[in-house]
């Protein structure tokens, strides 16, 4: 029996190294799913990151994937903090300015944090993807991406570890229009890197809040039909964790900064008395003006994504119902992005910033949109998990449970009393932490992280692709032919938007010949068009404003500017009357489509 056991483990011994080194062999070799590797680049995903810990992580990609990516800045922050981004391109499959390119940034409220995580996702999985994964690769090769973290990191920093609001930019601000600036801030009383709500006891009646029936925490009192109390409040709530600094009576009224960075762009921007948080003029913020220069430097952005926080949703413009809705063309785009997102992103919806959430001024993309012609979303990050029975509500009871059983109180503080330096006695509740209610619990993080890097990825894929498919030559008599180009965009987005057309914002696609060879005259054949559109996006495409008018600038007939560009999902067709003979070339170059060229023989 001892002989046979001994038999049996041999055996066993045997099996098992031989199966360990076939699967080192098959790691070896690249034949096991990239999951099954180990991370060139090991970063977690279910945290944050201060500026300082990004940066650290952006140098890191940056050395492991040097070919890929370059760290830049486009100046410093009113903190003296870098606005860092990051390029990647690979330089084997065309300069950076020759391909379409996606603009990622995030950050722009100090206190709407996840989105410089999916920035540094996106960066992540693209470069840990590359060499497994097709999709990615093509994605890689074909398009160039700007990635922004943080475009106010003074903001990220001050909400992280101060704990403030911090939505605003950081320079100086008089909110109470005292002649003091910045002098009231929340301030951490009890030191555990929150700030909480602030109550006091009062007599039955007097209060805004009562205890809950879990006497755990404080809700606020219930109200009927004519706003009237149904309830008896026995806590006040007196303003957020901090003192009076300034003597006014008031607590953090005069936080640090004051201006909203989102309504500091030059389109549609009204002044605070209008829009609040809008500064002196259009790009007052530091910030600001250095996104406008970089986004005015890189024409070649055809798509743009910004990150901010919180509600589920995926936006676009108009920020404001009197600068009117898209063109008919542009709104095709949107609309096939944007409900392919839906899809994408669980549980987001797709709608119009002014008619679905409410009035924006000066916002971000209502700038690249207009004044540049890019195709430009916002994403509310975070959509929260704790409407348990589905029916689009969460209650005070669904609200404790997903907090105690579900997240397991990873971000709960108990309600606590303090002595308050001026008030005496209060009582700090924190129903709401700064890592919740906003932001996702940590562990939720890495799925936003994905899914909205995905919704990126798929705007940025289809961006244009426009090639030179077909040269024909016809010879019409001696040395007088008749050259025939057919141009053909493979992806929605066409080469030019609306907005870029119609506001004059976008040098025009240009389409030239080049050899020994006279151009006599040029046009574009009718036959060609909308009707390439394939089934699938006929619905989005065929309402094209002007899509069969030929709009070319004839001053210069072997450099035809396309003036309206090359519409998403189509071939048209340009035809050349040339007078010789010998090799052409035939370049196409699309501001932001990239470049293309073939060559012929005409004999």
């Amino acid at each position: 029996m001892k002989t046979l056991a001994i038999k049996k483990y041999l055996i066993c011994y045997f099996v098992t190294v031989t199966v360990f080194s076939f699967g080192a062999q098959l790691l070896a070799q690249d034949y096991l799913p990239r999951t099954w590797k180990s991370r060139k680049v090991d970063l977690a995903f279910n945290r944050y990151y201060d500026w300082r810990e990004m940066e650290a992580a952006l140098r890191q990609l940056e050395q492991a994937y040097p070919k890929f990516l370059k760290l830049k800045s486009i100046g410093k922050s009113y903190g003296g903090r870098e606005l860092w981004y990051i390029t990647i391109n690979n330089p084997d499959t065309g300069a950076e300015m020759d391909k379409a390119a996606m603009y990622i940034d995030a950050n722009i409220h100090g206190n709407e944090v996840q989105g410089g995580e999916v920035c540094l996702y996106t960066i992540w999985y693209l470069m840990e993807n590359y060499a497994y994964n097709a999709h990615i690769k093509k994605l890689v090769d074909e398009r160039v991406f700007y990635i922004f973290p943080s475009v106010n990191p003074d903001g990220r920093d001050y909400w992280l570890h101060k704990g403030g609001s911090a939505r605003t930019s950081q320079f100086p601000y008089d909110d109470d229009n005292d002649g003091l600036y910045d002098e009231d801030p929340a301030e951490d009383l009890d030191g555990d890197g929150e700030i909480g709500a602030m109550f006091i006891k009062v007599k039955p009646g007097e209060g805004t809040h009562r205890l809950a029936d879990s006497g755990d925490h404080l809700v606020p009192i219930k109200k009927n039909i004519e706003g009237k109390p149904d309830e008896l409040g026995d806590y006040k709530f007196v303003g957020t964790e901090g003192i009076d600094n300034d003597g006014d009576g008031r607590i953090n009224e005069d936080q640090p900064g004051g201006i909203d960075p989102n309504r500091d762009f030059g389109s549609m921007w009204q002044p605070k008395g209008i829009q609040r948080g809008a500064g002196d003029y259009p790009f007052c913020w530091v910030e600001s003006q250095h996104t406008r220069d970089f986004l005015y430097a890189h024409p070649n952005i055809a798509g743009v994504q910004a990150f901010h926080n919180s509600g589920g949703m995926i936006l676009r413009g108009p920020g404001a119902q009197l600068r009117g809705e898209y063109k008919q063309a542009d709104l095709s785009v949107y609309d096939a992005i944007g409900k392919d997102g839906e899809k994408i992103i669980e549980g987001y919806r797709y709608i119009v910033v002014w008619s679905g959430l409410y009035t924006v001024w000066g916002g971000f993309f209502d700038f690249t949109h207009d004044l540049l012609g890019i195709y430009s979303f916002s994403n509310e990050l975070w959509r929260s998990r704790a409407d348990l029975d589905q029916d689009g509500k969460i209650t005070d009871e669904e609200r404790d449970f997903f907090t105690k059983f579900v997240d397991l109180e990873n971000t709960y503080v108990p309600m606590h009393e303090i002595d308050h330096p001026q008030l005496g006695k209060v009582i700090i509740d924190r129903d709401v932490t700064k890592l919740s209610g906003r932001v996702p619990p940590s562990w939720l993080l890495e799925e936003l992280c994905h899914r909205n890097m995905a919704f990126c990825l798929y705007h940025a894929y289809n961006m244009p692709m426009p090639s030179i498919k077909k040269l024909e030559a016809e010879k019409i008599s001696g040395s007088l032919f008749r050259l025939k180009i057919t141009l053909y965009n493979e992806r929605i987005m066409p080469t030019m938007s609306a907005a870029a057309i119609e506001n004059k914002v976008q040098r025009p696609d240009i389409l030239s010949i080049d050899g020994p060879v006279k151009a006599l005259a040029a046009g574009r054949n009718k036959s060609y068009g909308l009707s390439q559109v394939p089934e699938r996006y006929r619905r989005y495409f065929l309402r094209t404003e002007d899509s069969d008018v030929d709009y070319i600038d004839q001053k210069d007939l072997k450099n035809l500017r396309l003036t309206h560009g090359i519409p998403g999902k189509a071939e048209i067709q340009y035809e050349f009357l040339i007078e010789g003979k010998g090799n052409v070339t035939v370049t196409l170059d699309c501001q932001k489509g990239g470049t293309d060229s073939q060559k012929i023989t005409i004999q």
